[in-house]
């Protein structure tokens, strides 16, 4: 027996799981899929980093001033340019570099360095560098470095009555760190470097501040123990400018390359070191 409520029940039921399903595959096919996250750019905007620094090296004192300014270039590279002006034995030392890298800020960094130093000791001793840059980041370590390719001049002059000669000559140098950040706030770092034809151990710390309106105060430490008169110790403040507030890791990772400047080790070791006899005469033979 034909029952119209019975039926029109039906019907509607029908209708509504019809029309249920055709708003299920509108969603599908006309709500655009969620946003994937954000990956991370080599340089988080534009940054930069000012320090002033004093210690000695060699028995001679050392203090200055350097800064550094860092860029993205599109999303997956970078360019940081350095800049150094000190006073090292009493005579100006000055120094350029610049950074050109790719990074991923949760993996690492990879990227090309160059620098051009001038000590103002006698007609000016230069040296200069190019190599590879790294930086490989697992947890609270960082394995970050350059090594490449060093050369410069020869400079004279006499001192005390000895014919001292500087000779940058034309080897291979590196300046290698590995760092633990115990904290966010707190770099740690022991390394090697091979500058000017002879080793030393490094040894350093970094303790950031945090500010505000992007900026952070640090103080900063680091000595150096190896051949020769190859030793020395500086420390002193620096201030990072940045997009955003942020760690002192974060910075380091997502904003800009260590300032592997003063390498005062490349120019200030000298070669070698002649007596000069005056008025001996004959007896000099």
């Amino acid at each position: 027996m034909f029952r119209p409520a019975l039926f029109l029940g039906a019907v509607g039921l029908f209708a509504g799981v019809l029309m249920s399903g055709q708003a299920r595959a509108a969603d599908l096919v006309f709500k655009a899929p969620p946003p994937a996250a954000a990956t991370p750019c080599a340089v988080d905007g534009l940054n930069g980093k000012i320090a002033a620094f004093g210690g000695t090296f060699a028995d001679q004192a050392l203090f200055g001033g350097q800064g550094s300014f860092s860029a993205p270039i599109g999303c997956q590279f970078g360019l940081q340019v350095d800049a150094l002006a000190s006073s090292y034995d009493d005579h100006f030392l000055g120094a350029v570099a610049a950074h050109f890298f790719a990074r991923d800020p949760s993996r690492g960094l990879i990227g090309i360095y160059g620098s051009t130093s001038r000590w103002d000791k006698f007609d000016g001793v230069r040296a200069n560098h190019i190599a590879p840059e790294f930086e490989l980041y697992f947890g609270r370590f960082t394995l970050q470095g350059i090594a490449g390719l060093e050369f410069g001049n020869t400079a004279s002059g006499v001192v005390g009555g000895n014919l001292v000669t500087y000779d940058v000559k034309d080897r291979w140098f590196d300046q290698i760190n590995l760092a633990y950040y115990p904290i966010d706030n707190l770099k740690a770092f022991v390394g090697h470097r091979y500058l000017g034809g002879r080793h030393a151990l490094a040894l350093g710390a970094e303790y950031g501040i945090p500010m505000s309106q992007g900026a952070m105060a640090a103080v900063f430490a680091e000595g150096r123990a190896g051949e020769s008169d190859f030793f020395g110790a500086w420390g002193g403040v620096r201030i990072y400018f940045g997009q955003k507030d942020k760690t002192l890791i974060r910075r380091h990772r997502e904003d800009d390359p260590p300032d592997w400047n003063p390498n005062v080790g490349s120019v200030a070791n000298p070669n070698s070191t002649t007596p000069i006899i005056v008025g001996c005469g004959r007896s000099c033979s």
